[in-house]
């Protein structure tokens, strides 16, 4: 009789849980394969398309799944990324992609963007050779580190609660283990530089962010030491870009 009498209750409980098991969980949903032209909001042009495949010696890839703390998609969209770039880098949107069927969990390129009120000075170069470091005339100030990594800055004025921030900050970083001995640092720059094209034109300023249609030829330097331009704020330390050290 008592199992008569709960067998309602517990079907219900059932169905519950059943399709609690099938609507939650972002861990177990497969992410779609992407093409190059697909990821970072299809912003990539064709060189950029072409420096990622290289880069990841495939054609097929994928974004980070599921969604962030706030419930929104973790896959990149440039009007999110442009709505949180005064936010903590926890909590900005970025295009991370993976190589689809990869299973380290370590992600091919990882581009992030954010608002900041200084940008490095390339004029006065210290010697270290402990990385090679190449300038390109793009925006004011863009350089790859070896081919692990890539900063961009451009002219883009925005506004939060501390006041204006006349520049953006764009970065791209690679996993060591996932990039492909074919790739070349210029590959990490058409990538950057593309995607900050179609940020520039998200956030409206892209007639003063001199971002080219294709990356300038670059001017190598020995060493990562940069004097950053004068009358600017402490300089941002992000694991996620290019590092770079303050000459006070």
């Amino acid at each position: 009789m008592l199992l008569t009498a709960l067998g309602p209750a517990v079907c219900c409980i059932a169905l519950i849980l059943g399709l609690s098991a099938c609507s939650g969980g972002n861990g177990d949903k497969k992410e779609r394969s992407l093409t190059a032209a697909e990821v970072c909001d299809s912003t990539l042009d064709s060189s950029a398309i072409a420096g990622l495949k290289r880069m990841g010696d495939t054609q097929k890839f994928t974004e980070l799944p599921g969604t962030d703390d706030s419930g929104e998609p973790n896959k990149f969209s440039l009007k999110r990324a442009a709505s949180t770039i005064h936010d903590d880098m926890t909590q900005r949107n970025q295009c991370v992609v993976y190589k689809t069927g990869d299973t380290t969990g370590h992600p091919l390129i990882d581009v992030d963007f954010s608002a900041v009120k200084y940008h490095p000075n390339s004029e006065k170069p210290t010697a270290d050779a402990s990385a090679e470091l190449t300038i390109y005339p793009i925006g004011v100030y863009a350089a790859t580190h070896g081919n692990a990594s890539a900063s961009l800055y451009f002219k883009c004025p925005t506004k939060d609660p501390e006041g204006t921030k006349p520049y953006i900050q764009a970065s791209v970083h690679s996993t060591a283990d996932q990039v492909s001995a074919k790739a070349t640092a210029k590959d990490s720059m058409d990538i950057l530089n593309s995607v900050s094209r179609s940020m520039a034109k998200q956030l409206g300023c892209a007639s003063q962010a001199d971002l080219p249609p294709t990356s300038r030829c670059p001017s190598r330097v020995d060493g990562d030491r940069i004097e950053w331009a004068r009358g600017t704020a402490e300089h941002p330390r992000s694991a996620r870009s290019l590092t770079l050290f303050a000459s006070r």
